[in-house]
């Protein structure tokens, strides 16, 4: 009878592995070579998820096997010799050649791998602790796979790979918002928002209150200029020029959404120029490229992770000369990279970018489907109404959950409650919910 070696790792056995040995076993008494832990390691990279103790378990109790021994990550003809091998049996992907032995090549299985297994593993991972937890907030949610499956180790200079991707995301992120320059930072869009006050605005400034972020605005602004604040309802009473107008086009404390419009009119009869807090509208809403500066944060409408923050400006926005600034508050010192960025945050940004299109339609196919159904319930007109977070007349009743995150709005605590919907990536059911959900008159 023939002595067959079949050389594998089988790190993670699955089907493909049983097709071969099934082969093999055609040919005579089956021995497996395989592979010691430690060239796994040196040459994969990795240390296998079974020890060798464990494979090798495995693969004694297939009905194909005959033997397993260990060997090395490469198969010698010293090998096949010293286990008296006739024929040596491998994947096609194997580079091993003999003119002393017979050697069969057989093509992989299609569609599976240990690669691939070891990928659905984290993928089902991460949708199960996105099941586990049921946010109904306007961000940071639930976690989006693209942004973190392939972060690798990266760093902000001599890092050509990391470089590559930088560039890649800036260019999407000018894109995105209609800027021509984008600055990244560590921190929160708040931290944003302030050096892009304090490094650009200046003269004249009008603060468009739609309720706790603007005001947000309107606090950060009046330690350092003189501002005016004015309600939505006073906007056609505006009869003079102004310097900047800064709005916050979602404003989630009331799950309110401007018109993009209104703020295109209003810039145009004041000659102003436009600041955003585009925290909640950035890669959801349209019309961000009207703005003359933007400030943003890397979660929400972006998909990604917290803790990074962008400000994103034309390039006739120049910084006050006048401002002699902290450090770490002047612009320069990030645009000049003199401090460490949020390089992870923009690696996952990386693999979010070329699905993001496809995870916004889910969101915008999500709210379509949420609005039809409480419509009678809305707060405000469709129309106003952001991707971000609906704001419905409804209670929801969580006390009994453990794991449901209720966003108490900030200004709509005593009956109104956001039911917000970002990241529906994997379109929750819209029951998950409504179980929690009290309609109320």
């Amino acid at each position: 009878m023939k002595r067959v070696m079949v050389d594998m790792s089988a790190t993670l056995i699955h089907h493909g592995h049983i097709r071969l040995l099934k082969k093999a076993k055609e040919y005579g008494y089956v021995i497996v070579g395989l592979t010691k832990d430690e060239d796994i390691l040196n040459c994969k990279g990795y240390i296998p998820e079974l020890s060798f103790q464990e494979r090798s378990e495995i693969l004694k109790s297939i009905k194909y096997v005959d033997e397993v021994v260990e060997t090395n990550w490469l198969i010698t003809e010293k090998t096949l010799e010293k286990y008296k091998i006739n024929t040596l049996i491998h994947g096609s992907d194997n580079l091993f050649k003999s003119d002393k032995f017979e050697v069969i090549d057989f093509p992989r299985t299609e569609g599976i791998s240990s690669s691939k297994i070891r990928l659905r593993a984290f993928q089902s991972l991460i949708s199960k602790r996105n099941k586990e937890k049921l946010m109904l907030t306007p961000g940071p949610s639930s976690i989006c796979e693209a942004s973190i499956k392939n972060i690798e180790p990266v760093f902000g200079r001599g890092d050509k790979n990391f470089q590559f991707i930088n560039n890649s995301v800036t260019e999407w992120l000018k894109n995105l918002s209609g800027q021509d320059e984008i600055i990244s930072l560590i921190g929160s869009a708040t931290l944003a928002i302030e050096i892009a006050i304090l490094n650009f605005l200046k003269g004249e400034i009008l603060i468009l209150n739609t309720g706790f972020y603007s005001l947000r605005i309107y606090k950060i602004i009046s330690k350092y200029h003189n501002a005016e604040l004015i309600d939505l309802s006073q906007i056609s009473t505006i009869n003079k020029n102004y310097d900047w107008i800064a709005a916050c086009f979602t404003e989630t404390s009331k799950g309110y959404k401007f018109n993009i419009n209104l703020l295109k009119e209003l810039k145009s009869k004041t000659k102003a120029n436009l600041f955003l807090d585009a925290t909640g509208s950035i890669g959801l809403e349209d019309g961000h490229e009207l703005a003359d500066l933007v400030a943003f944060s890397s979660c929400k409408g972006l998909m990604g992770l917290t803790g990074g923050a962008f400000i994103g400006k034309k390039n006739y926005i120049n910084k006050n000369k006048s401002n002699e600034l902290p450090f770490y508050l002047d612009y320069k010192t990030h645009f000049e990279r003199l401090v460490t960025g949020p390089y992870h945050i923009v690696h996952g940004l990386f693999h979010i970018k070329d699905i993001h299109n496809s995870l916004r339609n889910n969101i915008k196919e999500f709210q379509i489907e949420f609005l039809k159904r409480y419509r009678d319930y809305l707060v405000w007109d469709v129309d106003n109404q952001p991707k971000l977070c609906t704001l419905i007349k409804a209670n929801l009743e969580i006390n009994s959950f453990k794991n449901v995150v209720l966003y108490k709005s900030r200004e709509m605590q005593e009956f109104h409650n956001i039911i917000c919907h970002l990241h529906a990536i994997e379109k929750k059911n819209i029951r998950q919910f409504e179980k929690f959900l009290k309609i109320t008159e």
